[in-house]
């Protein structure tokens, strides 16, 4: 199944992204019981585990290391686990296997206040391992935090797992780092975006976008000007292929050129905690030239353009989708709502990421980048 990150497409009244997932689907009860077999992990899937307030606590403490199993036994089953209080810089393990059933399962950590703190639905970026793992330093707030497993929505795939949780105290918490952001305006050839594909892609022209004949400069200043204002506050240094050479250091990459009948960009990961910050992400400018019922005017196509890069920068830096029309990180709303501006908010997350809980966009974007002027 494709796990490319995208901001959709709305074509007609049909939301087709690349990713297929079920929305709005009813949760199970919880799996049923089992004792643990010779050689196996004990079985503490209880039922009714699906809400953090019905979440079956973990016996862990910390500098220990605790293997369990689960079941997701219906597609729409959720399993909340309670890991008990845990700090910021505290370091966190969690490797999820299937051991039964063609489960596709997804892993996401969440705090007290059942905000989203890492997730991740594939070990590897290109999909040839779906068995979930995340190896973080937890940046949140001391509390309570929870380990959330479900199945891919959409997959309705079912089967047993497999769970090792290992949490080392006092490791420190990472200072935030800046992000380079570069964007290339000017094309190329043989253009690869991994987990995407490679491109040959002409320089960027605005009548790519539509009839904006002679706008091309303009355009791409304000595209810029648009993304700085999305991350105004945090250390995100934009810089173009017109006015910059190609940073020497680490930095990621927004291309443009080429079209998609599904989407307006793809990124080529949901990079947790900005593990890499030289990750890229691809532009579909054609798309946009019959993604609306009329020509958008010229302000409105380049917030529709700007919105987008930010949305994209987002996945490079950890952040999912949510299911909130003013949200930067929505994917459920339709195409005309990127029209206009769009923030970092906190908003449930959309029922392709984890079937409960909430992201807070403008918190995680702080913990990673820090905050200007400071």
């Amino acid at each position: 199944m494709n796990r490319l990150h995208i901001r959709p497409r709305i074509i007609a009244t049909l939301y087709v992204p690349l990713l297929v997932f079920c929305c709005g689907c009813p949760f199970d009860a919880g799996a049923g019981g089992g004792g643990a077999g010779a050689g196996e992990f004990p079985f503490l899937d209880e039922s009714g585990n699906f809400t953090f307030d019905g979440a079956t606590a973990l016996s862990l403490d910390n500098a220990t290391e605790l293997k369990f199993s689960g079941e997701v036994s219906r597609g729409a089953d959720v399993d909340i686990f309670s890991l008990g209080t845990l700090a910021p810089g505290d370091a966190l393990f969690v490797d999820v296997q299937r051991t039964s059933g063609d489960l596709d399962p997804v892993l996401a950590i969440f705090d007290s206040r059942e905000f989203i703190h890492a997730f991740n639905d594939d070990r590897t970026p290109d999909a040839s391992d779906l068995n979930p793992l995340l190896d973080i330093i937890v940046r949140g707030p001391r509390g309570e935090y929870f380990l959330g497993i479900a199945s891919l929505q959409g997959s309705a795939s079912t089967g047993r797992y497999q769970v090792t949780v290992r949490i080392t105290p006092a490791v420190g918490v990472p200072d935030p780092a800046p992000q380079i952001v570069f964007l290339n305006w000017a094309g190329g050839q043989n253009v690869t975006v991994a987990n995407v594909g490679t491109f040959d892609l002409p320089p960027f022209k605005a009548t790519d976008l539509g009839p904006y004949e002679g706008q091309t400069e303009a355009m791409k200043d304000r595209v810029q000007q648009i993304v700085e204002q999305r991350y105004d506050g945090f250390n995100l240094i934009v810089m173009n292929s017109d006015d910059d050479a190609v940073p020497a250091s680490a930095h990621s990459t927004i291309y443009f050129g080429g079209n998609s009948s599904r989407a307006f960009a793809i990124s080529e990961q949901i990079d947790i905690l900005n593990a890499d910050a030289s990750d890229n992400s691809i532009v579909f400018t054609r798309s946009y030239k019959e993604a609306f019922s009329r020509a958008p005017s010229f302000e409105a196509m380049a917030q529709a353009v700007g919105n987008t890069v930010a949305h994209e920068v987002g996945h490079l830096l950890g952040l999912v989708h949510t299911s909130e029309c003013d949200s930067l990180m929505d994917t459920a709303c339709g195409n005309s709502r990127i029209l206009s501006a769009q923030l970092f908010t906190t908003a449930p997350l959309d029922d392709s990421v984890f079937p409960v809980g909430s992201q807070n966009a403008v918190e995680l974007i702080g913990w990673l980048l820090g905050l200007t002027g400071l």
